[in-house]
């Protein structure tokens, strides 16, 4: 089984998700009196019997319930959905479908794109593009596009507004489906925005320290990370003096505010967006609300700027910003240097390079590491931040990952922990090798590989705790490496 989010795509228990069965198909009921239960169960189905169609907020926050209540079940709305709903609603966490609304409407009503119309025929041609967009859904999914097609096939007032609304009115009961697991975002629409792993980047940010005592706030490239884009490296190559003094802020919508030490992390590393140099209301107000929260207490000696007017707006937060509004090119590159260096500048590169792994600690593992002991050890090409002479986490061209010092303090902590029966051999450890998995987990998590209550290892988790509840078989550890002591 794969999912994205809240949607299951494949099978589970035999029966194949997500689905639009043919009407009567599905027939569980033992009682007539069991129609009148808002929910019915079933074995492995679930149907929800009663909901307010009507009012999309107490909808959504019902099917919510449910699919929460039910995660393990097959979950079951009769009767519900035109076509270009369908998205949405496995979106919400519905596994299976019917035809009914599409049967009601005969021959003669046709569903397209820009709503019914009259017709001919009407009847198979809506059973056509059911199965049409059945099969773009299914696509999507096994493409790791499905919030992309949701966005863009959410045509009606209802699909529109119950996508705005499990965004915006119910991020905490969706942070447990998150999927971080690295992909690229096609972030094409306003919407997007708000889709749960850019919030969930957002309220990782807002923890991180403060690096240096100087600020410098630039925008977005298109090449990611950033630091390798023609743009960044000019300004890097006119600036590189004052720069163990500086910390590094990048403004980009739909993030918000990327600092420069997490710039190669999922998402901030993967995401596209179109470019015209315009900012809706909405992005400005997202950005203004990330930057009060994220430089809330931290305070600055300086801070330097070069944004586009669009991306200024927030500068007010400060007092005494000084820089450039415009685009990140050679001559403004020359120009905010002329700006900072007629400061003086205080720079421990030491200091800001532990900063700055910590951070990274703190938005991986959501670990506050006491980095009062701590140290920088370069090897080669590899970083490492040594902790009570104890590796923490290493760094190389590829990314981070955990040392030994640092899962034993996960243990301890009870974080990123996967419980396994004996050491196996290869990069993957498979589902029924897995005893239990701690509750924090979500898809794309480095996690800790405990042995006998002894760290033993390290991998990258495919799955999150709601998945290990109904998964039988499949990858549930991926990058798998143990220590050598």
């Amino acid at each position: 089984m794969k999912r994205y989010f809240l949607t299951k795509y494949g099978e589970i228990n035999k029966i194949q998700v997500p689905d639009v069965v043919e009407a009567g198909k599905i027939n569980i009921y033992e009682d007539y009196l069991d129609r009148n239960k808002e929910v019915y169960e079933n074995g492995d189905i679930v149907v929800i019997n009663r909901i307010n169609k009507f009012n999309t907020k107490e909808f959504v926050r019902t099917i919510l319930r449910i699919r929460k209540r039910y995660w393990e079940k097959v979950l079951y709305l009769p009767a519900t959905g035109m076509i270009y709903d369908y998205p949405i609603l496995f979106y919400l966490g519905v596994d299976i479908l019917d035809d009914v609304p599409l049967r009601i409407m005969g021959d003669e009503k046709c569903v397209t794109e820009f709503g019914i119309i009259n017709g001919q025929d009407c009847f198979n041609k809506n059973q056509n593009e059911k199965d049409r967009i059945l099969e773009r859904i299914r696509l999507s999914i096994e493409n790791n596009r499905f919030r992309e097609l949701v966005e863009n096939y959410s045509m009606t007032s209802f699909s529109k507004e119950a996508l705005r609304i499990i965004d915006m009115s119910h991020y905490d009961d969706s942070e447990p489906f998150i999927d971080l697991r690295e992909r690229n975002i096609q972030a094409n629409s306003i919407e997007s925005m708000y889709r749960p792993e850019l919030q969930y980047f957002r309220n990782k940010v807002k923890e991180l320290k403060k690096t240096a005592d100087n600020l410098l706030l630039i925008p977005c490239s298109a090449i990611k990370p950033y630091s390798q884009s023609k743009t960044h490296k000019i300004l890097h190559s006119r600036i590189y003096p004052y720069l163990s003094g500086i910390q590094e802020v990048i403004v980009t919508s739909p993030l918000g505010l990327v600092p420069r030490e997490i710039e190669n992390l999922f998402p901030a590393k993967n995401y596209d967006i179109p470019v015209t140099g315009y900012w809706f209301g909405e992005e400005k107000d997202m950005l203004v609300k990330t930057a009060k929260e994220f430089f809330k207490d931290k305070k600055y000696d300086n801070v330097f700027y070069i944004l586009n007017e669009e991306e200024a707006g927030f500068l007010n937060i400060f007092d005494g910003a000084e820089g450039i509004k415009g685009s990140l090119n050679w001559e403004n590159s020359d120009r905010i240097l002329k700006i900072i260096s007629a400061h003086n500048i205080k720079k421990d590169k030491n200091k800001k390079r532990i900063i700055e792994f910590s951070n990274v600690i703190k938005y991986l593992y959501d670990i506050s590491l006491d980095i009062s002991n701590a140290a920088i050890k370069d090897e080669g090409n590899r970083s490492f931040l040594i902790q009570n002479n104890e590796k923490m986490i290493k760094k190389t061209s590829s990314g981070f990952s955990m040392e030994y010092g640092l899962a034993k303090i996960l243990l301890k902590e009870g974080k990123r922990i996967v419980k396994i029966n004996g050491k196996f051999s290869g990069q993957n450890i498979y589902i029924p090798g897995i005893l239990s998995i701690s509750n924090d987990i979500l898809p794309g998590n480095e996690v800790v590989l405990v042995e006998n209550d002894e760290v033993v290892g390290r991998g990258v988790s495919e799955i999150s705790y709601l998945d290990f509840a109904i998964q039988k078989k499949g990858i549930g550890v991926s990058n798998v490496s143990y220590f050598v002591r």
